[in-house]
């Protein structure tokens, strides 16, 4: 006598997929989790060798100096200090990346940092052979992101991160149209300089939709390098619609400082400062 063998009944396998499902449920809140903090991590890695660049270079020069502001315009005027790349207000093909008054990061750092990807976060979209503009932005492809990083041979170029060395665009002195009812950023010129804040992700404001920013991307909105609450993603930043004033909560950040140390920190925690209609905030410690 043979015995027919026994299959599972339907309210058997309903009763696995409900412990499947629920397990998942309880799992993945805290998958995503180790994923961002993981992107954490390898962002915090990206400024530290962003800074050891920087000191390399700081230790050919000598005098000290860190490299000029890569977003200078003109003795008292400066763009936003997210561009790796930016020429005087002209937009696409550089015709003479070898001006003086042209201050492109890989023109003093292509050498110490010959991986563009130490600009920006894990979050940005971004790569060496990544094409530039990048394809579903405004503008056709020129090139690639690295060809541009090293011979400056297009503006703009957007890093995700906002590199503060040299950068006086929130220096009350200095910058012709900074708000002085905001806090006052002095960049640092020296790696001797008192203020050592070089590098963090970015947490900036943008009033209008300028036209440097290739990407279709809301104004009057608010862009970060790492997810804040009620964000949404427009590449290669999160964005969120609201007030200059306003304070971003729910969003960790990376601050690089040029003792080589990175730390994190909270958007709610970050200082305020403004200037030609727009605003960024910054790591608290940078005094």
């Amino acid at each position: 006598m043979t015995t027919g063998k026994k299959g599972f009944t339907l309210i058997e396998l309903l009763v696995v997929i409900s412990i499947i499902a629920l397990l998942l449920a309880i799992l993945m809140p805290a998958l995503g989790k180790v994923k961002e903090k993981a992107a954490m991590v390898v962002c915090a890695s990206n400024q530290h060798q962003l800074v050891l660049g920087l000191i390399l270079y700081t230790n050919d020069d000598a005098t000290g100096k860190l490299p000029p502001s890569p977003s200078r315009l003109s003795s008292t005027n400066y763009h936003r200090p997210t561009a790796l790349n930016w020429n005087l207000n002209q937009f696409g093909l550089v015709a003479n990346t070898s001006s003086p008054n042209y201050h492109y990061a890989g023109k003093y750092l292509g050498t110490y940092l010959p991986d563009v990807g130490v600009f920006n976060c894990k979050v940005a979209p971004i790569k060496n052979d990544s094409p530039w503009p990048p394809v579903g932005s405004r503008y056709s492809p020129e090139g690639t992101y690295g060809e541009f990083y090293r011979t400056g041979g297009y503006a703009s170029l957007h890093s995700s991160y906002m590199l503060l060395w040299n950068y006086q665009g929130y220096n009350h002195s200095e910058s012709i149209a900074v708000d002085k009812n905001y806090r006052d950023f002095i960049a640092p010129r020296k790696i001797s300089s008192r203020n050592s804040l070089v590098v963090q992700d970015s947490l900036f404001y943008l009033t209008a939709n300028y036209a440097n920013l290739i990407w279709n991307s809301p104004s009057a909105a608010w862009y970060s390098s790492h997810r804040f609450s009620d964000s949404s993603k427009s590449l290669p930043y999160y964005v969120k619609v609201g007030t200059q004033t306003e304070v971003l909560k729910k969003a960790k950040l990376n601050a690089g400082y040029m003792d080589g140390h990175v730390e994190s920190f909270k958007s709610e925690d970050s200082v305020l400062v403004k200037n030609f209609g727009a605003s960024a905030r910054l790591a608290p410690k940078f005094r």
